[in-house]
């Protein structure tokens, strides 16, 4: 299994990742990424800014993601509550699993892979999901998050923060 940064060639595999879950979570009558976001667009920034992530068994993509160092400005307007930490910190976009390998516990390795690598370079990492997003917000309190407020990015999103070691 690698962690790599994405590649233009993993961009069509990457879309047919982010579409699939766009229709899982509109399935499951989840309004989050139900908009045309993320779309192939963002997915070819993410890469182009070397910012897009996979999780990868060969030529297979198991798990995709954003990892940015420069911020979210969401993450600015915080309500009811406050971050762990100040100063500079990674944040988790756009996180999703191949269809075909999802509840197999690769979500979570992938998490763990881009910990590790921001642990190289800042004290923290941020994530949010949507309230209704029960999967994801499992996920970010298996891992050890703290939930730290509110942000609104589309809509309200429930914000973490986790201290890495």
């Amino acid at each position: 299994m690698i962690f790599r940064k994405a590649t233009t060639d993993d961009i069509d595999q990457i879309e047919a990742m982010v579409r699939a879950a766009s229709d899982r979570l509109g399935a499951s009558g989840i309004d989050q990424w139900q908009r045309g976001y993320p779309n192939r667009s963002s997915i070819e920034q993410d890469v182009a800014s070397g910012v897009g992530m996979v999780l990868c068994e060969g030529a297979t993509i198991i798990a995709y993601g954003a990892v940015i160092f420069t911020g979210e400005p969401a993450y600015e307007g915080l309500t009811g509550g406050v971050w762990l930490t100040q100063g500079e910190y990674a944040v988790v976009h756009r996180l999703c699993v191949s269809e075909i390998f999802v509840g197999m516990g690769f979500s979570k390795r992938f998490m763990s892979a881009a910990e590790a690598m921001a642990a190289e370079k800042v004290r923290s990492m941020r994530i949010d999901t949507h309230p209704d997003n029960k999967i994801m917000q499992g996920l970010i309190k298996s891992l050890d998050y703290t939930y730290c407020g509110d942000v609104v990015i589309e809509s309200r999103r429930l914000a973490y923060e986790k201290i890495l070691e």
